[in-house]
Parts: C-alpha cells; sequence; structure tokens
C-alpha cells in the first residue's frame, strides 16, 4: 500500500514499476471489501451507460489507478458534455436550491462540476460511490497520520477521513427512504465531493487536503439538508415568513459558495490557479470562503428556532397559569398538612369550639360594665407585663364574661394575638396543666388570624424547631414537659407586640395544677419585655388569691353585673313569648313586668338562677300559676336543685333509675361520655329497671333514648352537639350532687 502514501515526485522508479504491476489490482483488506460489498451489492450496481463519456487514454501516474477504474477519469471534456443534462434536469427541478445555486455560477465554473454520472442525477448510486471513495481515500491516508495546519489549528486527516465517512454514512442511511422520492435534491454537490476525492487520489498530500475540505462541505450538506427539511418544505406561518426567507436566501447563498469552493479545487488540481493556491495551507484557506454564509444561515435558523420558541410560549399562556395554579395548590396543601401535623402535635384540644359554646346564648353589650372598670382599663392600657383576675360566685356568668372579653380583645388593634383556654372539671385534658399551657402554644405559633404568608398562615421558627428537635429524638417524650412548654411559651410571646392569654375557669383545676400554671405565667410575665398580659377568671379561691396577692383584681358583685341580667331577662322573656313557648305567647305586658321584676329582685347577680327560673316559668300552663310561682321561688342554687331533684325522684321508677344511674356515671367517669355511651351505662341497671329501648317505637331513631335520658334529669345534663359529649349543665351541679 505504500505507494498510495507518496508525496508527489517522492517515488522512484522502482515504485513506477510496483505502481504499474499493481495498478489493475488495487490492494484491500479483506473486511473492507466485505464492507464495500455489503454497501453495493451486485444487483444494485448501475449498468454500464454507453452515452456516458468515457477517457480512452492510458492512466496519469498522478492518479491512481483504483480511482479510474470505479468511474471514468473527469476532464474538461466530459464535464462539458454532462452540462447539457444538468442543464435540463435544473430546468424540471427549479425549487431545488442546488440547482439555483448552480445556476448562479459563471459559465466557466460550470464546466468542473460534471462527472460521468451527473446526467443521470441518481443521488443513491453517488452516495455509495462517495462513500466507497472516501474509504479507499481513508486507507490511502492510514501508513502516515499525516497533519495539516489550518489557521491556528492543527487538524489529524486520519480523524477528519473517519467523520467524513461517518458523516456520509449517516445521510445515506438516513435518507435511503426519502432519496427514493426525491432522488436529485443534494445530488450536485456530493457529485463534486466524489469528483475532487478521484482528482486528489494520486497525490498523497492533495488528498489530505481534499479529505479535510470535503469533511467540511459534508458537513454543511448535511445540516442544510435538515435545514431545509424543518423549515422550507412546509407552509409557513405569516409571522415567520420573514425568517423563512432569510434562511432561503442563506442557504442559496451558502450552495452557491460551496459550488464554487469545489470548482476552485478542482481548478488547483487541473493548474488553471495561480501558484500560491497550490499549497495546503492556501488550499485550506480558500475553504474557509464559505464560513461567511455559513453564519448568516445559523444565524437565520436561530431566528426562526426563536421564533418557534415564541410562539410555543404563546400556546402555553393559557396553560400555564392554570398548571401554576394546580402546582401552587399541591405545594400549599403539602405546606397546610405539614402544619396542620405540628400543630396537633402540640394540642389537638378544640379551643374554638369551647369558646363558640361559651358565646352561645350572650347577650349583646355583656361585659360593658366590665370593659369601664378602672382596674380592666388600666390593665388594659398598660404598657408593661400585667395580670387581671376576676373572681365571683358560681353562676355569676364569669364564663360568658369572658367569652365577651375575648371578643373584645381582638378587636383592639394594637393587641396583635389573644390565646385563651377554658378549664373544665369534668374533663381531664382541660385540668391538664401541660396541656393548658400546649394549647396556648398552639395559638400563639401562629401569627394573628388574617396575617398569612403565600397565602397560608404559617409557623413561627421556635415552634418547627421545638417540633423538629423532639422528632428527630427517638428517646423523646410524646409531648413537652411542662419546663420546655414554659420556656417555648416565653420565647413565642416575645415575637407579639402586645399578646394576651386569658384563662376561664381556673379553679376548676386541682389546687396543684392552679399552683404550676400560675407561677409559670408570672415567671413569663416578669421575664418578657413586650407588654404581655394575662386574663384570668376563677371562683374565690384562697390559693389563687394568695399567689396574686397585691396584683390587680376585679370582683363581681350582684350590683356589677345587674345591667347584664337584666338585659338577659328582657332578652329572653321577648324570644320565648315570640317562639310561644311562655304561655302560648299569649303574656300581657303587665305580667311579663311582673316577671321580670321579681326574677331581678332575687337573682342576686346570678344569671344560672335566672336561667333556670325562666325555664321552670315555661313548663306552667296558666297565668295564674306563673304568679303562684313568682311567689315562692327557690332561694339560690341550692334551692333550685333540691327542686330538681325531688322532681326527677317524683317520676316513674324507670325515669327515676335511668336519671339517677346516669347522673352517677357522670359523677364517677374521668372523661366526657359520648351519649350512645352514657345510654349503655344506665341501661346497667338491678333487675327492676327496664331497658330504655322499651320505650322507643320501632320507627324511632336510637338518638330519641339520649333525649329520654336528658329529660329524665331535668336540665342537670346537657348535649353538646359540637363535641357529640353529655355535660352538667355547670359545675354547680356536680357539686350538689358530691355532697
Amino acid at each position: 500500500m505504500r505507494r498510495y502514501l507518496g508525496f508527489v515526485g517522492t517515488g522512484g522508479g522502482g515504485d513506477s514499476k510496483k505502481s504499474s504491476a499493481q495498478s489493475n489490482h488495487p490492494p484491500r483488506g479483506r473486511k473492507r471489501d466485505k464492507f464495500l460489498h455489503f454497501l453495493i451489492p451486485d444487483s444494485q450496481s448501475p449498468s454500464p451507460n454507453p452515452s456516458s463519456p468515457t477517457l480512452q487514454q492510458a492512466p496519469s501516474p498522478n492518479v491512481s489507478s483504483w480511482a479510474l477504474q470505479k468511474s471514468p477519469s473527469p476532464n474538461p471534456s466530459s464535464s462539458v458534455s454532462q452540462l447539457a443534462a444538468t442543464h435540463a434536469l435544473s430546468t424540471s427541478r427549479g425549487n431545488d436550491l442546488w440547482t439555483k445555486a448552480y445556476h448562479k455560477l459563471p459559465d466557466e465554473l460550470k464546466q468542473h462540476l460534471g462527472e460521468n454520472k451527473l446526467g443521470t442525477a441518481d443521488q443513491l448510486q453517488i452516495l455509495k460511490e462517495v462513500l466507497q471513495t472516501t474509504i479507499q481515500a481513508k486507507e490511502a491516508n492510514m501508513a502516515k497520520r499525516l497533519k495539516l495546519k489550518w489557521g491556528d489549528r492543527e487538524i489529524d486527516v486520519q480523524e477528519s477521513a473517519d467523520r467524513l465517512v461517518g458523516w456520509i454514512t449517516k445521510f445515506k442511511e438516513v435518507g435511503d427512504i426519502a432519496i427514493q422520492y426525491d432522488p436529485v435534491h443534494a445530488a450536485l454537490p456530493w457529485a463534486g465531493v466524489r469528483f475532487i476525492l478521484l482528482l486528489f487520489a494520486g497525490e498523497q498530500e492533495k488528498l489530505a487536503v481534499a479529505i479535510v475540505g470535503m469533511e467540511r462541505v459534508a458537513v454543511l450538506i448535511c445540516r442544510c439538508t435538515i435545514y431545509e427539511k424543518l423549515y422550507l418544505t412546509h407552509n409557513v406561518p405569516k409571522n415567520a415568513k420573514e425568517a423563512t426567507e432569510n434562511l432561503h436566501r442563506g442557504l442559496l447563498t451558502l450552495y452557491t459558495a460551496i459550488l464554487q469552493t469545489l470548482c476552485r479545487l478542482i481548478r488547483v488540481f487541473q493548474g488553471k490557479l495561480s501558484d500560491k493556491l497550490k499549497t495546503s495551507e492556501s488550499t485550506l484557506a480558500e475553504i474557509g470562503v464559505i464560513d461567511g454564509p455559513e453564519s448568516a444561515v445559523n444565524s437565520a435558523v436561530i431566528t426562526i428556532k426563536l421564533g418557534e420558541l415564541y410562539k410555543l410560549r404563546e400556546l402555553l399562556k393559557d396553560f400555564m397559569p392554570r398548571i401554576d395554579k394546580n402546582v401552587d395548590k399541591i405545594y400549599k396543601d403539602i405546606e397546610e398538612n405539614k402544619r396542620i401535623t405540628i400543630l396537633r402535635w402540640f394540642s389537638t384540644i378544640p379551643y374554638q369550639s369551647h369558646h363558640d359554646l361559651a358565646c352561645d346564648g350572650r347577650v349583646e353589650h355583656t361585659g360593658t360594665w366590665l370593659f369601664k372598670r378602672k382596674e380592666f382599663v388600666g390593665w388594659e392600657k398598660s404598657k408593661t407585663p400585667a395580670i387581671l383576675w376576676l373572681h365571683g360566685i358560681p353562676g355569676a356568668g364569669k364564663t360568658k364574661l369572658v367569652s365577651a372579653t375575648i371578643e373584645y380583645l381582638n378587636d383592639i388593634p394594637q393587641i396583635d394575638k389573644v390565646a385563651f383556654f377554658y378549664c373544665k372539671r369534668d374533663e381531664a385534658d382541660r385540668r391538664d396543666r401541660v396541656k393548658i399551657l400546649l394549647s396556648l402554644i398552639k395559638q400563639l405559633a401562629c401569627p394573628r388570624t388574617g396575617i398569612a404568608v403565600g397565602g397560608q398562615t404559617c409557623i413561627f421558627t421556635e415552634a418547627m424547631e421545638a417540633y423538629n428537635k423532639e422528632q428527630q429524638d427517638p428517646s423523646s417524650r410524646t409531648q413537652l414537659s411542662f419546663d420546655a412548654s414554659l420556656n417555648l411559651l416565653g420565647r413565642l410571646v416575645e415575637l407579639f407586640l402586645c399578646p394576651v392569654v386569658v384563662l376561664d375557669a381556673l379553679d376548676e383545676c386541682s389546687e396543684e395544677t392552679r399552683g404550676y400554671v400560675l407561677q409559670g405565667l408570672l415567671t413569663v410575665i416578669r421575664k418578657a419585655k413586650c407588654p404581655f398580659k394575662v386574663f384570668i377568671a376563677s371562683r374565690h379561691n384562697l390559693d389563687i388569691e394568695n399567689q396574686l396577692q397585691g396584683l390587680p383584681h376585679v370582683c363581681i358583685e350582684a350590683r356589677d353585673n345587674a345591667e347584664d341580667i337584666e338585659n338577659y331577662v328582657r332578652q329572653q322573656l321577648i324570644v320565648r313569648v315570640k317562639d310561644k313557648k311562655l304561655l302560648q305567647g299569649n303574656v300581657s305586658q303587665e305580667l311579663s313586668k311582673c316577671i321580670e321584676e321579681v326574677i331581678l329582685r332575687d337573682a342576686n347577680g346570678m344569671f344560672l338562677w335566672v336561667d333556670w327560673q325562666l325555664r321552670d316559668l315555661c313548663k306552667l300552663m296558666r297565668e295564674s300559676d306563673i304568679r303562684t310561682r313568682l311567689g315562692k321561688l327557690p332561694k339560690g342554687l341550692m334551692g333550685v336543685y333540691d327542686e330538681i331533684m325531688n322532681s326527677i325522684k317524683s317520676q316513674p321508677d324507670c325515669n327515676f333509675s335511668l336519671a339517677t344511674h346516669a347522673l352517677m356515671w357522670m359523677l364517677v367517669s374521668k372523661r366526657p361520655l359520648m351519649p350512645t355511651e352514657l345510654v349503655a351505662a344506665a341501661e346497667l341497671n338491678p333487675s327492676r329497671c327496664i331497658p330504655i329501648q322499651y320505650f322507643l317505637a320501632p320507627s324511632q331513631e336510637p338518638t330519641l333514648a339520649v333525649e329520654l335520658l336528658i329529660h329524665s334529669c331535668k336540665g342537670l345534663l346537657l348535649l353538646d352537639t359540637q363535641l357529640n359529649v353529655v355535660r352538667f349543665s355547670h359545675l354547680s351541679v356536680q357539686e350538689y350532687l358530691e355532697t
């Protein structure tokens, strides 16, 4: 194979003989023969065309014999003879950019683009021959890995040949099917590539230059063919018309430059250019002429792509808001679930439901007298931490006052957070010191209602850190300790400008719990840097008084809430007459006035006593009975409960048994009982008690059994429909039954 690798003028006589001896049998490796046989099987080899011009003269010493065997040697006469066929082809294919580029060439350049198969314009056959020629040229360069200098770059010719084979192979494989329908498209430049490789086959240095240059041309042919198929062969939108026209012009200019470059390379071989273009560097520089048109094509393609992206963006505008909204909703749902999980970890006590229950039945303007008291005003306006204690007798309406106070404080702009807790003796969670603090922490862990981040209420970092710390420690407690809770409460308080904590019925907790809670809150007050305020309501317990000694307090006396009770009595009389609960609505103004005066006279500051008397009056059917009843009203709550117990005892035996059993179960229960639980427990009566289902007709709902049970207890029990539990109607009822 050495004879294919020598430079022009370097071979001696021995080489000429060796070349002559082997000119009819060019050396081929077995693998290459097999590969070429696969690419160009005998059945697809073109039959000789008698009309095609052939070369009859002896081979030139500068052209390898394998090049001449595979195709007739190109020469000016054969090129000119095929010009007519090419012109006819271009006329029928006026939309072919390569044909248009060909027509833009001067006549003296067109004659250099012909070769024996150009007239048939069979691109598939030309590609096969280009591939075969390139492989042979590559092998001719294998003995010496020549390197060429192109500007600042040093090019490995063998690597360039490998890339050239790769481009031709890809173009052929991908284009086989398309070529069957478009056999002439891009045939002209591929024919030029093959022509150049054949011309330079006999001179190693020129062949190396040809390989490097044709690899550059092959890349552009493949890429520009894709551009044509993507952007110029379909209906062009109006907004992209200018860009595609620019691409059309750019491709035409580039194709013309490529054909001109091929012509100049042919003329280099034929010696028709000046000597300065006959060196490898100058020849490669000549190929660089196509750089400018190539840049213009690339710019046009980028413009089209940007237009497509803009169009796609416009199409997505209608979808993106919906997508963004859904993604945002998913994110918010995840964050909300996490927020709920953290808050539930602190406390599950439904403090808001307790507040709603306390507000139920409260008359408008309740507590106005309290908000005007100097003790309350001083506490509210204080610029430093402060505590206020509201205390009074059982049934004085302290819980209603607390509910009104919470509503009042929430309406003060300077107060940016109100956390509250309603203690309850018959619920273990509502008299536990840790759970009281954790419920307050849960409320203080979030900003004031209405303040949100990203459309949802956030959680302060301090609370999240406490949660995360406990979750990461496998040995941690299920809830924070009292000291940890108190510490976190103090940190959360500092995040507000003026926070308030309200505790109702602290007396319903044990004395020990009261001590812990009061001392803890006093500690937070002493350390607070903001005007942290605490409002506590309870009975007048001595231990509470001792701990709050010297601090502001308000005692509810009969004269204090007299106005609230008066408003309550008037409002209730109007409602009960309107609803026809009192004498079927037939109540004279004089009787209504009499009822109001007597009840207010004997109320002694007890809302609860007033409520019992109004309920009892509604049970009477005649005005005379009402007047008689007004003359012998019970004294205080104990007198009321004595009458109720006598009423329970006067019921039929079964009702009496149900009531007494239910009240006993309520006294010993460690937690509030659900209605079904209490009914089941009450039915566990000694043998004399008839099951409560006995009183139910087959069509009646089981819930009527609960109503019957509640009715048998004559108002001492009530059904909390919000929490679905049965309660004593008041703590004083429980205390009465325990005595």
